[in-house]
């Protein structure tokens, strides 16, 4: 059950060291919005696998980072983009797409709206991550994929709108509540009222094996240390859409936290998009701005003993409105 912030370090966790983190690097140009034209300045071509089958403009420089013990000290969505809760875990099979989402979506939708009061939330995707199962197949043509060694967010404003809308429309072939749901949508509501009021992307991360994470745990960017100057948009494009996110450039300011030895008896609530947010250009009238809107995350290469068990996660995605 829900039990509020968790700080408590778990006996096997140690602060990690000094890590690596994968950056776009400073001869990419920074940019806040998309052009949508293909190829893109940065982006890719990404198969129904979610594979990329082409990649435009990126430049990677891997740069060595100072970690912040994220528990120390409480971390919250509106002030961190991240919050760290206990959670009990549950035993179902991962690698199961029918599983997941008919058991495991409604409890993450549970811990969300417990833990936001949104009014509503909706899940509606999920990534599961492993280099020792990677390409294993997960449900229709879905596959695991690897940790995601790259600083990223995983949406922008139009991305985040374009999704909302989406939301009220039925699910497309490779949205993995089309089994679910058939034709009917997600959300029977109007997208401009919902755009209107506030909403909230957050990916619910845990680990799904016993062990305590040690090889490539998530590092968490704090949003306070990132100018808007240091955001670069990444293109997605897909047979049937484009999406976008963003990368980053290094900054001196960054400051990286990570949670050392999270137990899949812990989520993460990673902080995706919020339009009330002191970036949103088209913020929810009456509603206070809050600092962070989103948070940079990545996997991070961190010193990890030769035995140590392969991480495997599950983030889930979902939208909070209010």
């Amino acid at each position: 059950p829900l039990a509020g912030p968790w700080r408590m370090s778990p006996p096997a966790a140690a602060a990690h060291g000094p890590a690596k983190v994968n950056y776009m690097g400073p001869s990419v140009p920074t940019s806040l919005y998309a052009e949508y034209v293909f190829p893109p300045k940065v982006g890719v071509r990404r198969d129904r696998k979610g594979d990329d089958v082409e990649v435009f403009g990126v430049k990677i420089e891997p740069v060595e980072v100072s970690l912040v013990d994220g528990r120390l000290g409480p971390k919250s969505l509106d002030e961190n983009g991240v919050c760290l809760l206990r959670n009990e875990f549950m035993p179902i099979d991962y690698y199961d797409m029918d599983q997941v989402v008919r058991k495991y979506y409604p409890e993450c939708i549970r811990l969300v709206q417990e833990h936001t009061g949104a009014r509503k939330v909706i899940a509606f995707d999920h990534n599961l991550r492993s280099v020792s199962q990677r390409g294993r197949g997960i449900g229709g043509a879905f596959t695991v994929q690897p940790p995601l060694e790259l600083v990223h967010g995983d949406y922008t404003e139009a991305s985040a709108t374009t999704r909302v809308r989406d939301m009220t429309r039925p699910p497309k072939g490779n949205d993995t509540l089309r089994p679910l749901l058939g034709d009917a949508p997600p959300l029977d509501e109007d997208p401009d009222e919902l755009l209107s009021k506030r909403f909230m992307f957050i990916n619910v991360w845990r680990s799904i094996r016993p062990e305590p994470i040690e090889v490539k745990p998530l590092g968490i960017l704090s949003p306070r240390s990132v100018p808007l100057g240091d955001l670069i948009v990444h293109e997605i494009h897909y047979a049937d859409r484009i999406g976008e996110n963003y990368n980053a450039r290094f900054g001196q300011g960054h400051e990286w936290w990570a949670f050392p030895g999270m137990r899949r008896d812990e989520a993460l609530l990673i902080k995706c998009w919020d339009n009330a947010g002191e970036f949103a250009r088209r913020p929810p009238a009456g509603v206070p701005r809050v600092p962070a809107t989103f948070a940079f995350h990545s996997a991070l290469e961190v010193p990890a003993r030769p035995e140590a068990p392969d991480r495997e996660s599950i983030e889930v995605r979902l939208i909070a409105f209010f």
